[in-house]
């Protein structure tokens, strides 16, 4: 995170100096334009003018810090010379004070919609010109949650009823806990309607309340669909014969019904089996009742989730986790991506 600068009065420009940093003028997000030399900048300040006769806050590199340039009346940027106020800029038109670059952080009201970075943590400003606060926001493809302040929260957190892990650096949302955490059992969920597993993990006496892992899944169709209820896992088979003279990898069974968590089924018990027409159905329902994952996946539940284990099967149940996707294959492509057999 970048540090608030300190400021310290020149002793011959104190009280404008002063003045400067008290009342400044406003924050600019604009563009930079050379007129054709090496000293010929100008500011577009993207209204269709330029910055002018005067002080301009600006986030050139949009670090969340604005230096100070000052620009004459014809629009010119100042650089390496006093301004007519009498203070100093450097080569690069920037406030100087005893040769030190004097910033600011930029303001949460000027700053652009999006995630920025403060003296004090990470913050959003949202479409409306607000902070985000005591909510989630997606940023950059990941999750982050704001607290009643508007910055963002790092390490374990209870939200809504569950507890999550956010990562101690980026303060993104973690959706994968393995490494992490070191869980004793697991229940699962699986989520017919968003085609959608979720694994949690349990937090002492407060149950299953900690979202661990999340996979992408095709379960039944319309016309044969994967059964809604509880269940717990029983057998399991590193192959096992499907519907239709098919087979699949990893399988582990719902209780006693014929339900299975598999990888895509391929016609032989070969990893070079699969059609690339029903691996690319991820995502929808596709299968004869049983539950369609990667090899990746199926493989991580047949090897963690123990005989015992509960399977909880519905429709629009909580999701705490986005949904991954799943890698798309070419028409040729027989094999599973995700296979750890697979020699690529």
């Amino acid at each position: 995170m970048n540090q608030k600068t300190k400021y310290t009065l020149h002793t011959c420009l104190g009280a404008a100096f002063a003045a400067l940093l008290i009342n400044p003028l406003a924050s600019y997000a604009g563009t930079w334009s050379n007129q054709g030399g090496p000293n010929q900048w100008k500011y577009d300040l993207g209204d269709g003018s330029y910055a002018a006769d005067g002080w301009y806050w600006i986030d050139s590199d949009q670090d969340g810090m604005e230096e100070c340039y000052y620009f004459d009346k014809k629009g010119q940027l100042l650089a390496g010379t006093r301004t007519p106020d009498g203070f100093q800029v450097d080569s690069d038109g920037r406030w100087t004070v005893n040769g030190m670059v004097k910033q600011r952080e930029t303001p949460p009201e000027d700053l652009t919609t999006g995630i920025h970075e403060t003296a004090d943590g990470l913050i959003y400003r949202n479409e409306s010109g607000e902070l985000t606060k005591n909510g989630w926001q997606n940023a950059n493809n990941n999750w982050y949650y704001f607290d009643s302040d508007g910055y963002a929260v790092k390490g374990w957190q209870y939200i809504d009823g569950y507890k999550f892990y956010f990562d101690e650096t980026s303060f993104s949302l973690i959706q994968d806990l393995e490494g992490i955490l070191a869980a004793p059992s697991f229940r699962i969920t699986v989520d017919r309607s968003r085609c959608q597993v979720t694994v949690y993990a349990p937090d002492g006496d407060n149950g299953y309340i900690i979202p661990y892992r999340t996979f992408i899944c095709s379960p039944g169709k319309s016309s044969t669909p994967t059964p809604v209820g509880t269940f717990k896992l029983t057998n399991k088979y590193r192959w096992h014969a499907l519907v239709e003279s098919t087979y699949g990898q990893y399988c582990s069974r719902l209780g006693n019904t014929s339900i299975l968590f598999h990888s895509v089924p391929g016609k032989t018990t070969s990893i070079y089996n699969i059609p690339a027409e029903e691996y690319n159905k991820l995502g929808e329902p596709a299968s004869h009742g049983c539950i369609r994952m990667t090899v990746a996946d199926c493989k991580w539940i047949y090897d963690h989730c123990a005989s015992g284990t509960v399977v909880t099967v519905g429709d629009n149940l909580a999701a705490p986790f986005e949904r991954p996707a799943a890698e798309k294959i070419p028409a040729e492509q027989n094999w599973d991506p995700t296979d750890p057999d697979v020699e690529k």
